[in-house]
């Protein structure tokens, strides 16, 4: 799995750092939701020459490439991560308790090919989230 965000990078010109290969490696082996403070975290546990930084501007890389994808929390100003491995990821956030529900399914390729030809664009990717509140807080 590793292999293939790495041949990502190298094609779109990127070298391969220890940033962010380590960077990579912790998200790769999380598989799940994880904040930055938490990459960092085991980003210095498993190589401490990695700056802080590096660590940023690798995630910031991620997410332009559509490697990871940010969720907001409403408790957070700092968003936390997930790995996209299939290029379509999505939220339902609850307002109240913060827990997220994951899902794949949007709808939306029928509008991203009306915009695409409307607009004379090539659409990458797309971002959805919903809020609300869930059935647990509800009650």
């Amino acid at each position: 799995m590793q292999t293939l965000y790495m041949d990502r990078l190298r094609q779109a010109g990127y070298r391969l750092t220890e940033a962010r290969l380590t960077v990579l490696r912790v998200l790769v082996e999380e598989r799940r939701h994880i904040t930055s403070g938490e990459v960092l975290e085991q980003v210095n546990r498993i190589n401490p020459a990695v700056g802080r930084a590096s660590v940023f501007r690798t995630l910031d890389l991620f997410t332009r490439m559509g490697i990871v994808r940010p969720i907001f929390l409403k408790s957070s100003l700092t968003p936390s991560y997930v790995m996209l491995y299939n290029d379509h990821h999505h939220h339902v956030v609850c307002t109240n308790c913060n827990r997220y529900f994951d899902f794949q399914d949007c709808g939306l390729e029928n509008l991203t090919s009306e915009l695409q030809e409307a607009l004379d664009v090539k659409i990458s990717g797309h971002l959805l989230e919903f809020y609300g509140v869930c059935s647990a807080c509800n009650s």
